[in-house]
């Protein structure tokens, strides 16, 4: 499961090219495989289950995790599988990030292992808040495995949230204590050479307690929301994975001078730079790769920032006599990044556009943009 990444992975143009019942008695091992759910044809509104719940029995304590098996069904009936057969028994968390996450469920220890077989993924019902558990995964499509997280504090919420990938199957229901002393037993690291290990998984019923009510999206979220709203899904064959981040997550990464004149700006415009939100949606393989970001503060022309933000997310760039290319009836400036490298970069209302891509046909990409 990725960090929170720079804005200046733009620059690098890899926008995404890479958390009680007594317990009844230990059922007989099963063998391995993928589990046989389906994911829902329609998402729940909000996490639910009907009270099954795994317990963890570790180096540090107990701590028990109810499943969302009714929002959740394809991901809970795999780990519900793989603790049943004794998977867990001996592994590991190899990855603890204090306020953020703790991460375990790879025999191999190395954040890379699974159980030979991955899974389907489902649309994630509900919120990346402390004591959630949601699959590990890559950037790939269905790629989840027997690799899954415990988030250690809501503040998490915003840099999963970008992602929106991490199939939310259970939460912690008992001994988040634990979880927080499994945390604090080892040094912070991606990779744990010691971790603390799982002794034994068993199965048990609980009642899950009611979900937290979501606070409702704040001004600069809903900005977000909306420029979201506008990337596109797919481009140039490629279906396209999307992160979106307000100015509040990423603002300290820029350079003060350049935000300051965004601030002079957005002032004389009458409106309010913490609105400014920024999206990336980006896919790629062997044969190529398309990547599109958007920067916009709302109600303030592209144009009168084309300059600012442009430094902001290509630092590498030249911005002196930029080229300019013309598809249909949209004209796009180039900015050349070195190394054969450019971006197209085009004002369209008060939303700013940046595409780079080894796709021959750009300017189907171009103009598909709203």
């Amino acid at each position: 499961m990725p960090h929170h990444r720079l804005l200046t992975a733009v620059a690098a143009l890899s926008m995404v090219a890479a958390a009680a019942l007594p317990a009844l008695a230990q059922a007989e091992e099963r063998p391995l495989g993928p589990p046989e759910a389906t994911p829902n044809p329609v998402p729940l509104d909000t996490p639910a289950g009907d009270g099954t719940a795994i317990r963890f029995t570790t180096d540090e304590g107990d701590f028990v995790v109810g499943l969302f098996n009714e929002s959740a069904p394809v991901a809970s009936e795999n780990i519900l599988n793989l603790a049943e057969s004794g998977y867990y028994d001996g592994v590991g968390f190899h990855r603890a990030v204090p306020g953020f996450v703790l991460q375990g469920g790879d025999p191999d220890g190395t954040g890379a292992g699974g159980p030979g077989y991955t899974i389907e993924d489902e649309d994630v019902v509900g919120q990346y808040g402390r004591g959630v558990v949601a699959m590990a995964r890559t950037q790939a499509p269905n790629s989840q495995g027997s690799q899954f997280f415990v988030i250690l504090d809501d503040a998490a919420e915003g840099s999963l949230e970008a992602y929106r990938t991490y199939t939310i199957f259970g939460r912690v229901v008992e001994g988040m204590d634990v979880v927080d002393a499994i945390v604090a037993a080892r040094e912070p690291s991606d990779l744990i050479e010691d971790p603390v290990r799982i002794l034994s998984t068993s199965v048990e019923q609980v009642e899950l307690p009611p979900e937290p009510t979501p606070e409702p999206p704040t001004p600069a979220e809903a900005a977000a929301d909306e420029l979201a709203a506008l990337m596109p899904q797919s481009a140039g064959g490629y279906d396209l994975q999307q992160i979106v981040y307000t100015l509040d997550e990423v603002g300290s990464q820029f350079d003060p001078s350049i935000v300051a004149e965004l601030q002079t700006v957005a002032e004389e415009a009458g409106a309010d730079l913490d609105l400014m939100a920024i999206a990336q949606a980006s896919a790629g393989d062997a044969d190529g790769f398309v990547s599109i970001a958007a920067a916009s503060v709302p109600g303030v022309d592209a144009e009168s920032v084309f300059d600012p933000i442009a430094q902001l997310l290509l630092p590498s760039g030249d911005f002196e006599d930029l080229d300019e290319a013309t598809f249909s009836d949209r004209t796009a400036s180039v900015v050349d990044l070195g190394n054969d490298q450019v971006v197209y970069v085009l004002p369209i209302g008060d939303v700013l556009w940046f595409i780079t891509t080894s796709v021959e046909d750009i300017e189907s990409i171009i103009t598909a943009l709203p």
